[in-house]
């Protein structure tokens, strides 16, 4: 599957959500070999670039044997239709002379005191402003179904906590406990013993049965505990991130 704009990849602003919420710094100083781009989703011509590095996607992208940078590296990593390097002098795009890539002596002149080369993705055209626009809907209500699912999930837990710890009345089970008249004492013996036996067969079945469900609630209790260790553990994160890169390109 490439990386051309497309429902089944991130968009450029997907990226820059995912770099924020999960950091991770590029080395020091850039691999011998490579060049760093700093691209910015949108820029405007005049304006330093520089002065928002927090808005730009970054990556260390290899060179060619002949210290060429090939753009479609860029456009591939962060699906972009189209990308042109920014010149800082001018605070105007770079037009390159070989279509599509940068020469060793353009990486030099645009770099900037860090070596960082400064880029932008160009306004996109409408289909891929449909297609992304498209896609954002598709991934936020896939991500409000997982929320709601989750949510689903831990009040199930909560009402399963209630009533495995909490249980039923010991006085629904056992009214002689609960303060009622356990029974009139006028009664013939010979009845008072039926009545007794009656009773401890309705506590035994009684007894039977809250130990089924109690048991059958700590089987859900593993299970779900079982299930949330899996998501923050980050294994089904995994399993998640299979089914985005099968349905969306995560």
């Amino acid at each position: 599957m490439g990386n051309y704009p497309s429902i089944f990849v991130r968009t450029p602003q997907e990226h820059l959500e995912y770099m924020w919420k999960n950091p991770s710094p590029l080395a020091y100083s850039c691999p011998p070999g490579h060049v760093r781009v700093y691209l910015l989703p949108e820029w405007t011509r005049g304006k330093n670039p520089m002065k928002e590095p927090w808005a730009a996607l970054k990556n260390d992208f290899s060179l060619e044997p002949t210290g060429e940078l090939d753009m479609k590296k860029v456009k591939g990593k962060w699906a972009l239709e189209r990308c042109s390097a920014i010149d800082l002098e001018r605070m105007q795009p770079f037009e390159e002379k070989c279509k599509g890539r940068l020469s060793r002596l353009a990486l030099n002149v645009l770099a900037d005191s860090k070596g960082i080369v400064w880029m932008y993705e160009p306004t996109p055209s409408e289909d891929t402003i449909s297609i992304r626009a498209d896609r954002l809907r598709i991934v936020r209500q896939y991500d409000a179904v997982v929320e709601r699912i989750l949510e689903a999930t831990l009040g199930r837990i909560s009402k399963l906590l209630d009533n495995g710890v909490v249980g039923e009345s010991v006085s629904h089970y056992y009214p002689e406990y609960s303060g009622a008249d356990p029974g009139t004492p006028d009664m013939p013996q010979e009845a008072k013993n039926e009545q007794v036996s009656n009773k401890e067969n309705v506590k035994e079945a009684e007894g039977t049965k809250t130990s089924a469900t109690l048991y059958q609630q700590q089987r859900q209790l593993v299970f779900i505990a079982a299930l949330l260790f899996l998501f923050f553990s980050g294994a089904l994160g995994r399993y998640s991130q299979i089914g985005r890169d099968l349905a969306f390109g995560w």
